[in-house]
């Protein structure tokens, strides 16, 4: 009866989201502008997976608890979004060549036998690269 239709996300930056989920492979399909210009909704999509980015142009920042894992997890709420991969190194190697990312992560197995690694997109928020059985 159900299935996942979306997630949704505020940013600050909406041409640097866009950018940035491009280069994940995500293409716009919708978006919205409000007449008066205070806000912007984009819906991005990668095969079936649907991204809404909300942007307002009075935006708040991005809590400081939400930047790291370490920081984030104990906190109720969101907390990242994944996208798998056949193979990490590939993905690494990829992200880097883009400048998506500094330099090649420190990929890890988590408890539940995934390997993973994360990167943060231009709003500071978690996007967690995942590959391995479970899906």
């Amino acid at each position: 009866m159900f299935t996942a239709d979306h997630y949704a996300i505020s940013v600050k930056n909406l041409k640097a989201s866009i950018a940035f989920y491009q280069a994940l492979e995500f293409q716009i399909i919708k978006s919205y502008e409000a007449e008066d210009g205070s806000m912007s909704i984009v819906h991005m999509k990668n095969g079936e997976f649907i991204l809404e980015l909300f942007a307002y142009k009075e935006f708040k920042d991005i809590p400081k608890s939400a930047l790291a894992l370490d920081s984030d997890l104990p906190v109720a709420g969101s907390k990242h979004f994944g996208l798998y991969v056949e193979d990490l190194e590939e993905a690494a190697g990829y992200l880097l060549d883009k400048g998506l990312i500094p330099a090649m992560p420190d990929i890890k197995t988590g408890r539940l036998g995934r390997s993973y690694f994360f990167l943060s997109d231009p709003n500071g928020i978690l996007v967690e690269i995942i590959q391995g059985a479970g899906r």
